[in-house]
């Protein structure tokens, strides 16, 4: 996995700077398609982040098209060739 370091004097908020690491991670495939992404309390543990935070770079994977939420079973690595 990518670096789980936050830097908080970049201009990119921390849930942008979680979200840019996963969005390498599936690029390179250490996330494959279909594979879930990891959970908001894996992410609030890795980056010594607010749960909040969290959610916001998963909702953003979301928005950007890097994943998709299954209700009650979490976020998964969308197959983005298919678009």
């Amino acid at each position: 996995m990518a670096s789980s370091v936050i830097d908080y004097e970049s201009p990119d908020p921390p849930y942008r700077q979680i979200a840019a690491d996963l969005i390498r991670d599936i690029e390179n495939g250490s996330l494959a398609v279909g594979r879930p992404v990891p959970s908001e309390s894996d992410l609030v543990q890795r980056y010594g982040v607010a749960r909040n935070t969290a959610r916001n770079a998963i909702a953003y994977l979301r928005r950007e098209g890097y994943a998709f939420t299954v209700a009650r079973r979490g976020s998964y690595v969308k197959d983005r060739t298919t678009e």
